[in-house]
């Protein structure tokens, strides 16, 4: 793979990292597709180690999202805004999870 096209991944890798940030746009499949695009490229081991990590990773991070906000609502008793329950750690997991699919991709660019 060459190195407009490690910049292109990278670049859409962090327009999933902003999307992430952003309601209603997909950032935690952009993260992922874009790791999926490298494995395709780049077919050895350690890339579909890295794809096959990121996957797991997103899903839990999906898995705790919709944990939190389910509990969320049963929990409250008086009706409150929904907007900062369904914002705040839901959107700070999915970051994380994105955050860390980012980073093992790119070290295992630099040092794989």
């Amino acid at each position: 793979m060459g190195a407009w096209e490690l910049l292109l991944v990278g670049v859409v890798l962090l327009l999933g990292l902003a999307g992430v940030l952003v309601p209603g746009a997909p950032g935690s499949w952009l993260v992922w597709a874009a790791v999926l695009w490298w494995a395709f490229e780049e077919p050895r081991a350690l890339s579909w180690g890295v794809l096959g990590a990121a996957t797991a990773t997103l899903l839990v991070a999906q898995a705790v999202r919709w944990r939190l906000r389910l509990g969320g609502h049963r929990e409250a008793a008086v009706p409150v805004c929904p907007v900062p329950r369904l914002g705040g750690p839901g959107v700070l997991v999915e970051l994380i999870a994105c955050l860390l699919v980012a980073g093992a991709w790119l070290g295992a660019v630099i040092w794989g």
